[in-house]
């Protein structure tokens, strides 16, 4: 095998392992994951979820396609079916990663001090209370 193919072959193992490594870790903690908060995660990362169906879709849409193209006698470029396949193992990777972000999201940054460059992970100021005055009990809105 020349330099290519080993780097092909080394790029499509680490696809894989690495998405059967995520999966089986996504996997896990769904199971174990008490049955109320798996269902508030469902409704609460509902844009997750889309992403999630909305990958895996793609990419076998992807690879049927490229199958169907096969089955109907036309010969795709070896470049072109093997950037398809790579391609389905890229979504199917996404939405695994989506899927594992459900069951455990990213935990807040927090900075030394409170201090940060970047205003994205500056910390958000709480929200004061507010003290009802006299004039609320007779507020119609």
């Amino acid at each position: 095998m020349d330099l290519v193919q080993w780097a092909v072959l080394i790029a499509f193992e680490g696809v894989i392992g690495g998405t059967s490594v995520l999966l089986s870790l996504t996997y896990l903690s769904f199971a174990r994951m008490e049955k109320d908060v798996r269902r508030a995660r469902m409704f609460i990362m509902a844009d997750r979820i889309k992403r999630f169906l909305g990958a895996f879709t793609t990419g076998f849409v992807v690879l049927a396609l490229t199958f169907s193209t096969a089955f109907l006698g036309i010969t795709l470029p070896a470049a072109v079916a093997t950037g398809a396949f790579f391609f389905f193992l890229g979504t199917v990777a996404y939405g695994i990663v989506e899927l594992y972000f459900i069951v455990r999201p990213r935990q807040a940054v927090r900075t030394l001090g409170g201090k940060s460059w970047h205003p994205a992970l500056r910390p958000k100021a709480s929200p004061r209370a507010v003290e009802p005055t006299e004039d609320d009990h007779d507020a119609t809105s």
